[in-house]
């Protein structure tokens, strides 16, 4: 019998790279001194969205495949995926935002170099794990009923989180002289952002969104 292919070493090395971005963003001992203030993103301070980019970013990935494949589960697109996660505004007090918003502020309670080492700890793991697992393998929807994407998808998804999230600590503090974030995950979180923006918007507002501003809503291009 014929074993399912596992993901490409170029995908998974496209991931560990922004994990590896994100960690050195994270080192940095200016991100130490600032870690209580707060952040670009409203309500957070940057130790809340440095715990919340590694959360989210990094240890989710290995609390889903920690979880057994859902079995029954009905394929869900990252559109579907992606869409409900979209902020009306930066203060929008949807429920799952305020959940993961208090929980980031509570482990960064820890400090930074808790966190530092709760990512390198999972980046490490994760470089084993991902290249032993299937690239079709079902990952829960959090937000649609029954709802599961590859894992092949989730792991785009995470490329964006880390690279997103990563860039809103640079973005909050002064000073900060990260380099920037892998050309290969820029790329996939680009990739990523094209796609959710034509479904949401349609090819030709999307088109329109890129090429003119008179025709165009200026937060169109805004996928999350």
């Amino acid at each position: 019998m014929r074993s399912e292919p596992v993901l490409e070493p170029h995908e998974i090395g496209t991931y560990l790279d922004a994990a590896d971005w994100l960690i050195e963003v994270l080192g940095g001992a200016e991100l130490a001194q600032a870690w209580g203030q707060p952040s670009a993103v409203a309500r957070y301070s940057i130790g809340g969205m440095a715990a919340h980019a590694v959360q989210g970013g990094v240890v989710r990935l290995i609390q889903v495949l920690q979880e057994p494949e859902p079995a029954d589960g009905h394929p869900t697109t990252l559109v579907d995926f992606c869409g409900p996660n979209r902020m009306a505004q930066p203060d929008d007090d949807d429920p799952l935002f305020a959940v993961l918003r208090a929980g980031a502020e509570e482990v960064a309670l820890e400090g930074q170099p808790a966190l530092l080492e709760s990512c390198r700890s999972a980046r490490s793991t994760l470089a084993v794990r991902l290249s032993t697992i299937p690239a079709n393998r079902a990952v829960s929807v959090v937000r649609i009923a029954g709802g599961v994407v590859s894992l092949r998808d989730y792991l785009r998804t995470r490329v964006l989180e880390v690279v997103v999230h990563g860039d809103d600590l640079v973005a909050s503090v002064k000073g900060c002289d990260a380099p920037d974030p892998p050309p290969a995950a820029v790329e996939v979180c680009l990739e990523l952002c094209l796609e959710l923006a034509r479904a949401q918007l349609g090819d030709r507002a999307a088109l329109r969104a890129f090429t003119r501003a008179e025709r165009a809503d200026p937060d169109a291009l805004r996928i999350l």
